[in-house]
């Protein structure tokens, strides 16, 4: 499976936090784009940085789609398609991203916390093993150099 954690939409306000997300982003993408068992070839998440949008509509929930089309309107420049991905996104609250001292530690706290939403939808993706995939995101972080805190989860079954 292919991992794909971004920071890609920010604002003026939010610009120099997405660059300094770039680099662990990457590196815990990386890490965890292994095999987890399951249908699921790919998992993007979205962590967003545009305040405008928290105004305007909730962060995207997790959906899973057999095929995502490469093609572009927008940049014209055609990509191969991707089949069995995983996409929703994470919104921090702004206010305190701004002002937290460690904002890299924080995002990744929050990444970590709604990758619980994989464990309702095990099933969902045929056997994705979401254990699995969140113990290795903990010890990824930990490697890299982020410490995170393991947090009970709230679990909820799997409604689609």
């Amino acid at each position: 499976m292919h991992v794909s954690i971004t920071a890609n939409v920010c604002d003026q306000q939010t610009m120099t936090i997405c660059d300094s997300l770039r680099g662990p982003f990457n590196e815990i993408s990386e890490y965890l784009s292994q095999e987890y068992g399951g249908d699921i070839e790919h998992l993007w998440i979205d962590f967003e940085l545009n305040a405008d949008h928290a105004d305007r509509r909730p962060p995207y929930p997790f959906r899973y789609q057999k095929r995502v089309s490469g093609r572009s309107k927008l940049t014209g420049i055609d990509l191969p398609d991707s089949f069995n991905v995983g996409h929703y996104s994470v919104r921090p609250d702004f206010v305190v991203l701004l002002e937290v001292p460690d904002v890299v530690t924080y995002a990744l706290q929050l990444i970590y916390n709604s990758t619980s939403v994989l464990i309702g939808k095990q099933k969902k993706l045929g056997g994705f093993d979401a254990q699995k995939f969140r113990s290795d995101f903990f010890e990824g972080c930990k490697g890299i150099g982020y410490s995170l805190k393991l947090v009970p989860l709230n679990l909820t079954p799997d409604v689609d």
